[in-house]
């Protein structure tokens, strides 16, 4: 398929769509190629960042952004080999702002106040693999137990000084039109949420995490390991008021950026008779290329083996690669 100028292929598996393929809108089921708009719905306007793959169509059935689809041909003039892409795309030498940029360094260096430098940089890289969860995961409560009690240990948390707690979002029935969420009883902005951390004074600490994440163990990680990290700002009195995105810098610096970064995005697919089509579920704060410049700072300041870098998913380890080549390349600065 040829789109301005374009070819147009997976970036994962190269299947190329054709004119007929059609993607279906989630929020008014509009029905379209959504190569022809760059990903934009002709019905409701909504901008679709990424695009999965046609599974049934011979494709991975893997999400892409969009604008990685479009690639330049060789013997266009210059002009058309411009392939479509979003402003922190266009070609440059960090995936970040400037501003994004100092944010980053200006936080780690105040985590390095608070934990001490030296205590920082001993830590490593958390890997999703036995040498640091050498477990059978099957989607239950006791599984996320040792979840909980394992990154407790890897962040130097006692765990028996947190209660860990667990809700659905899930509604429930009662007498006849009567249906309740449990999570809608609890203080706080919980809609959506997978976890929460609270503090209920006199010592009371808790971290809640919802019932329908518990298939997911990578998922529960990532966010286990935010949640721990309110404690560690929160719980020792590092910081009186909370912050959201330090809190995922300190999940970050605490080695557990690979979760953190393919858990930033979950997608799920529906079907119905007539429609199918997909959901995106946004876990974290920082977007991925922060996480990614984040990495890629913290392995050159431990002077890591990055070789735990093919954990990532490919987008943010292209994010990682092109800033962790820009920070050895600009050292001194």
């Amino acid at each position: 398929m040829m789109i301005e100028g374009t070819h147009v292929s997976c970036p994962k598996c190269g299947w190329e769509p054709s004119e007929g393929d059609i993607w279906v809108c989630d929020v008014c089921q509009t029905r379209w190629n959504t190569f022809k708009t760059h990903g934009k719905c002709p019905g409701c306007g909504k901008q679709f960042v990424d695009t999965q793959c046609s599974r049934s169509r011979g494709g991975c059935g893997e999400m892409s952004l969009n604008a990685d689809w479009y690639q330049p041909i060789e013997s266009a003039p210059p002009k058309e080999k411009e392939k479509f892409t979003w402003f922190w795309q266009k070609n440059s030498d960090l995936p970040v702002t400037q501003t994004d940029k100092e944010w980053i360094e200006n936080g780690f260096q105040l985590l390095a106040d608070m934990f001490g430098d030296e205590y920082l940089r001993s830590l490593p890289t958390i890997t999703p693999d036995k040498r640091y969860f050498d477990h059978k995961f099957s989607g239950t409560e006791a599984d996320a137990e040792y979840i909980f009690k394992r990154v407790a240990e890897l962040m130097d948390i006692d765990p028996w000084e947190i209660n860990l707690m667990f809700y659905s979002e899930k509604p429930q029935a009662y007498s006849p039109g009567i249906t309740e969420t449990p999570s809608a009883k609890l203080k706080g902005p919980w809609t959506g949420s997978a976890g929460q951390y609270v503090d209920k004074g006199l010592g009371q600490k808790e971290i809640w995490l919802e019932l329908e994440t518990l298939n997911d163990a990578l998922g529960v990680i990532a966010t286990l390991s935010h949640e721990l990290a309110h404690y560690k700002l929160l719980g020792e009195h590092r910081m009186e008021t909370n912050d959201e995105h330090l809190t995922d810098l300190t999940s970050i610096a605490f080695g557990f950026g690979i979760f953190r970064a393919n858990s930033y995005f979950k997608f799920s697919q529906w079907q119905s008779n007539s429609h199918q089509g997909w959901r995106m579920q946004k876990k974290g704060y920082l977007p991925e290329q922060m996480i990614a410049y984040a990495m890629a700072w913290l392995a050159h300041c431990r002077n890591e083996d990055v070789s735990w870098k093919h954990h990532l998913n490919k987008t943010v380890r292209k994010y990682f690669e092109r800033s962790y080549k820009y920070i050895g390349e600009n050292l001194d600065s």
